[in-house]
């Protein structure tokens, strides 16, 4: 895995307006083909005390990581994408598909 694997808490409206808490990853990328899942961890740092203290992890659903000639180029940007970046959140945005 390459790119960016931290993020800090991005507070953010979402599509529908509402106030949210998110982790935005908008660089990662992986190079070695076959099927995958990430692991996403969320730690605390207590100010107090400088502790890391471990709060919950989550999995995402497994995805295809292809070969150049079966991708299917690249896509339009969500619309979730949109939103974020509107609200100042660094992402590469693409205007139509390619």
């Amino acid at each position: 895995i390459t790119g960016q694997s931290v993020s800090s808490l991005h507070r953010l409206k979402d599509i529908n307006n509402e106030d949210g808490g998110f982790f935005v990853f908008g660089d990662i990328s992986i190079r070695v083909l076959g099927r995958h899942r990430l692991n996403f961890s969320l730690f605390e740092l207590r100010k107090d005390t400088g502790e890391v203290v471990f709060l919950k992890s989550i999995t995402s659903e497994p995805f295809d990581v292809v070969q150049q000639k079966q991708w299917r180029g690249l896509v339009e940007s969500t619309h979730l994408s949109r939103t974020f970046s509107d609200q100042g959140v660094r992402l590469r945005l693409r205007k139509e598909n390619r």
